[in-house]
C-alpha cells in the first residue's frame, strides 16, 4: 500500500525538513508541498518548529476530477484510502483550507493571505 510506503520513509521528510531549515537559516522563505498526514505533520513540527502548516483539501468528486487531469500513480483503492484517511483523521494543521472551488491562482492568493497574516502576528493590525 502506498501510504505504508510513505509512512516508512521518515528519512525523506527529515531530509526535506533539514533542507528547508538550512534555506530558511540563510534568509530564504521556503514552501514545501507534500502529502500531509498526522505523522508527517509531527515530523515537520519537530524539524521546523517555526513553520506554518496549511492543509489544502478538496471534496472527493473534485479530487477525482483533478486526478484525472494528470498522470495517476495511485490505484483506485489507494486513492480512496488516502482520501478516507485524510477525512477521518485530518492532521492538526495551523489552517485547513477547502480549495474545492478555487483555481490554482485562487489557492495561491488564499495561502499567501494566511502566510502574510502569520508573519504579521495575531496582535498586529
Amino acid at each position: 500500500m502506498v501510504l505504508r510506503a510513505w509512512r516508512s520513509s521518515a528519512w525523506a521528510w527529515t531530509t526535506h525538513a533539514g533542507l528547508a531549515r538550512r534555506f530558511h537559516e540563510h534568509g530564504f522563505e521556503v514552501i514545501i508541498a507534500d502529502v500531509l498526514t498526522p505523522e508527517t505533520l509531527q515530523l515537520y513540527r519537530q524539524h521546523l518548529s517555526q513553520c506554518l502548516i496549511v492543509r489544502l483539501h478538496v471534496a472527493p468528486p473534485e479530487a477525482r476530477r483533478r486526478a484525472g487531469t494528470r498522470q495517476v500513480y495511485l490505484t483506485d483503492a489507494e486513492f480512496e484510502d488516502l482520501h478516507t484517511q485524510d477525512r477521518d483523521n485530518p492532521p492538526p494543521a495551523d489552517h485547513h483550507l477547502d480549495v474545492t472551488g478555487l483555481t490554482i491562482e485562487g489557492q495561491v492568493v488564499a495561502v499567501a493571505a494566511l502566510w502574510t497574516r502569520s508573519r504579521i502576528g495575531p496582535s498586529d493590525p
